[in-house]
């Protein structure tokens, strides 16, 4: 999806969200996740915000417009401190902002704060609040092409030695049990948007040649010999 139709929607969806607090999250934290990886980079966080209110929207939730911009807004950020908690880091570097107690009360902030560190995929705990059902859903991809870039920007962070082929190997063997029917990831507000994209992604996986030949297309992938390292993949991703 094009961000400028990521940020049309998000203006539809969005506004009556508090202008101040969007001016000051756009200037402020925005900014901070040019850190990241590129799988976890602005163009993520604003198809988060965007499916946050999409499902708010879809499923009338009635939940304050407010605070799913902000958690939405905030959920990744240090991750490239630390990707194994950095759910609990999110959490922490928003609820030490001091300039988020001008839009919201101490109890509002601490709903945020724990919505944050309840929205990873792998958590086992139930999220505890509605806020946390919500960004841990928004979190969850829902275009097959997206899943196929952000997980090739993640190699290059993580794996960057591997081989094309290897990677391909590992990817469908995780993917497969990550979207496998007996036990599939974490999604707490399913719509039709991601009940469509687990029909397709299922199907996918059940072919392997077609799986690896349309992760190569979607991340212009040269050959499979190269390390994940040498092919830049969908930088087009990230303008």
């Amino acid at each position: 999806m094009e961000i400028k139709k990521i940020n049309d929607e998000i203006n539809s969806y969005a506004k009556n969200v508090n202008f101040e607090l969007k001016d000051y999250i756009e200037k402020n934290i925005f900014p901070q996740y040019e850190k990241n990886d590129k799988g976890h980079g602005i163009i993520h966080i604003l198809e988060v915000i965007r499916r946050s209110f999409e499902l708010n929207n879809n499923l009338n939730l009635g939940l304050n417009e407010d605070m799913i911009y902000a958690i939405a807004s905030c959920h990744d950020l240090g991750k490239y401190i630390n990707s194994d908690i950095h759910e609990k880091i999110a959490a922490d570097l928003f609820i030490k902002d001091e300039n988020f107690r001008a839009f919201f009360s101490d109890e509002q902030r601490t709903i945020i704060k724990e919505a944050i560190e309840d929205h990873r995929s792998s958590n086992k705990d139930f999220p505890r609040t509605k806020y946390g059902e919500l960004i841990s859903s928004a979190d969850r991809n829902t275009r097959i092409e997206i899943v196929f870039i952000r997980s090739f920007f993640v190699a290059h962070e993580r794996t960057p030695n591997m081989t094309i082929e290897e990677y391909l190997d590992f990817t469908f063997k995780r993917l497969s049990k990550r979207y496998s029917e007996e036990q599939h990831e974490n999604m707490f507000l399913e719509d039709d948007t991601y009940k469509r994209f687990l029909i397709e992604m299922r199907d996918l996986l059940k072919k392997e040649d077609e799986f690896k030949n349309r992760y190569c297309e979607v991340n212009h992938i040269q050959s499979r010999k190269n390390l994940v390292k040498d092919e830049p993949g969908e930088t087009g991703y990230v303008v």
